[in-house]
């Protein structure tokens, strides 16, 4: 005589969810790092997906820059941290002409290489607004200031310049801007973390730097690339 349904189905659910008894707690533990695993592969997958789309996205053909038609102008915005993307999206949206210089970065990850893009001047977008729209751009969530622009040909030109560079397709980076006078920090060479003020700039792009010791001064000359502003 057969037992009822339900007992025939209680005992298949429990000897499958159940472990052998003839199963070691090691043999137990590799089959759970299997699953894992898998699902980590999974994973892995669909976010590799999602970037390989994202990369394509931002080669976008190359168009030149002009200056700002009658009745707007040229800004600068000083987004909050890592919302550049999100303020170009969000004005573009609006209809706003945006521009956000991109970089190549490539990354490799064992025998896979993987491209991404990140802003060139991490915390700021070029945007064209109309002139009486742009006091109420700080209200937008992801900008924190707005930069306006007394030399607007000589920005659209300076943006010009950057974006043929980056157009290229060479390797481009960005440099700490030099000045005399302002207090900078060693970062490479011998003279790794000295600090000391600029106190002049050659053709060679090199820098002397002046460091105040017992009232007096030290001078060395300091490749611009080991060379770091002083907040």
């Amino acid at each position: 005589m057969f037992p009822p349904v339900g007992a025939r189905t209680f005992y298949f659910k429990e000897k499958r969810c159940g472990w052998r008894d003839d199963i070691t707690p090691l043999a137990r533990l590799l089959t759970v790092l299997a699953t894992l695993r898998t699902i980590a592969v999974s994973i892995c997958g669909v976010l590799c997906g999602m970037m390989e789309e994202f990369d394509h996205e931002q080669e976008q053909p190359v168009e030149e820059i002009t200056l700002a038609p009658e009745g707007s102008e040229w800004v600068i915005l000083h987004t909050r941290p890592r919302a550049e993307k999100k303020a170009v999206q969000a004005f573009e949206f609006a209809g706003a002409t945006l521009y956000l210089p991109l970089r190549r970065k490539d990354h490799r990850y064992g025998a896979r290489l993987r491209t991404f893009w990140s802003p060139l001047f991490p915390g700021y977008v070029f945007g064209c607004f109309e002139s009486r729209e742009v006091h109420k751009l700080k209200s937008n969530q992801y900008v924190a200031n707005v930069l306006t622009v007394v030399d607007q040909a000589g920005l659209v030109h300076q943006l010009n310049q950057i974006q043929q560079a980056l157009a290229a397709g060479e390797l481009v980076d960005v440099m700490p801007y030099l000045e005399k006078g302002k207090p900078v920090r060693v970062t490479g060479g011998p003279f790794k973390g000295v600090e000391g003020i600029i106190e002049r700039l050659d053709k060679k792009t090199r820098v002397v730097i002046s460091i105040e010791m017992i009232q007096q001064s030290v001078f060395m000359e300091v490749d611009s690339a080991y060379i770091e502003m002083i907040n």
